[in-house]
């Protein structure tokens, strides 16, 4: 598939700047159009982040001259709270580690403005998490799923251990050309479903917190699970309702079910099967999986009267 440009590289960094350039030479190596450069990190005040970010940098400079794609460092800060949940477009404190209480929301928010800015200027995205705090990479692999679309690309860099022992702090920032086979550097591909492309809402929900988001999709996967009930009880009869409202009840069994609703055992064990068939469509569920009480629990048992009443 045909890279669509232009296209931005997204990167973690820590104290080794050589994770972004052995990223981007592979990228461009594969005829990817990288125009910009962003690296997301904790404070510069961290000697080793600022050698880091001055390597890189320099090395862009000196490497590709005025072609140079755009460096752009994103340091992490903490985002204060406005009106309405959203954050302030004001930059609070840096966060100079992942100690520090703060750090997983405003990790989580400047992955999420960044990416979000990146795409109203039409990039397509490219993100490596492998550099830096493992918490960072974590945050960005979350907002991947939110945030990018099925045109962007998530990648882990691998380097071969004697090329990474070497290369140290930046003192090799390219990897050499005779590297061939699986001894070599190279990007692997990390699958990412990208749920904002099908949960309706969640993209445009980007600068809300973290809370919010996943309010949000929770709200939706609900939604979604509620409808499916819907579509059960509408193909089952009076009785067969019956039969699943007790079924999601806690306790439940079906000799129990049959003395409550006045019927004998076979005739329960009979709607038993046919709710599990409706149940198993509704939700596209595989013969293997276990259509039983708890699963009538968890999807039936917090319906409010009006459902079963309605459908």
């Amino acid at each position: 598939m045909p890279y669509p440009a232009p296209a931005a590289l997204i990167a973690t960094l820590g104290g080794k700047p050589q994770v972004v350039t052995f990223a981007l030479d592979v990228l461009l190596d594969s005829g990817a159009p990288i125009q910009r450069v962003c690296v997301v990190h904790l404070s510069a005040r961290d000697p080793r982040i600022q050698h880091a970010l001055d390597k890189l940098q320099a090395d862009l400079r000196a490497r590709y001259g005025r072609q140079a794609p755009r460096f752009e460092s994103v340091p992490i800060h903490a985002l204060p709270r406005v009106a309405q949940g959203t954050y302030a477009a004001t930059k609070g404190r840096p966060i100079d580690s992942i100690d520090d209480p703060a750090a997983p929301e405003a990790i989580w928010m400047t992955l999420h403005r960044l990416i979000g800015a990146l795409r109203v200027e039409g990039y397509s995205i490219d993100l490596c998490v492998t550099g830096g705090p493992r918490l960072i990479a974590l945050q960005a692999l979350s907002a991947a799923i939110l945030l990018l679309t099925p045109q962007d690309r998530c990648w882990h860099l691998y380097t071969p251990p004697a090329l990474r022992e070497a290369a140290g702090e930046g003192e090799i920032m390219h990897a050499p050309q005779a590297m061939q086979g699986e001894d070599r550097l190279r990007l692997i591909a990390v699958p990412v479903l990208p749920l904002g492309v099908f949960i309706p809402g969640l993209q445009q929900a980007a600068l809300q917190s973290p809370e919010q988001i996943l309010a949000a999709g929770r709200q939706w996967l609900s939604a979604q699970d509620e409808q499916r009930c819907h579509e059960v009880l509408r193909r089952l009869t009076p009785r067969q309702r019956d039969v699943l409202r007790e079924l999601a009840r806690p306790g439940a069994n079906a000799a129990a079910i049959a003395k409550r609703l006045h019927v004998s055992l076979a005739t329960v064990r009979s709607h038993q099967q046919v709710i599990r068939a409706e149940c198993r469509n509704a939700w596209g569920l595989a013969p293997k999986d276990r259509v039983d009480g708890q699963f009538a629990r968890e999807h039936f048992g917090a319906l409010p009267d009006h459902v079963w009443e309605r459908s």
